[in-house]
């Protein structure tokens, strides 16, 4: 989910968050039962990272600056939200175009 803002001409600011995981659905034999989608019991191993960002906006493509921070990390054993939420443990992205 993003929230767009104007902040001058076409310029923008965004605020985000980013809620998902990636599970195997396809009853391989290389998966592992973590990684396997076992219905809404893996709902637990969801990953959270939310943000802030700039937006370029140049009509034909946007150009995109994003610092994240990541709320709760599933694969941790202990302590997993908010582990990683302070600026030293951020995440930039720079981007083109939206990924949606």
């Amino acid at each position: 989910m993003e929230y767009r803002f104007d902040i001058l001409g076409s310029f923008k600011g965004a605020l985000f968050v980013d809620v998902g995981n990636i599970w195997d659905i396809s009853n391989s034999e290389i998966d592992r039962d973590l990684d396997a989608f076992n219905g809404l019991s893996s709902l637990k191993d969801i990953a959270i990272g939310t943000g802030f960002g700039a937006r370029y906006d140049l009509s034909f493509l946007i150009l995109r600056l994003d610092l994240a921070f990541k709320m709760h990390e599933p694969y941790e054993v202990e302590n997993r939200w908010f582990r990683s939420f302070n600026f030293s443990d951020s995440i930039l992205n720079i981007g083109i175009n939206y990924p949606f």
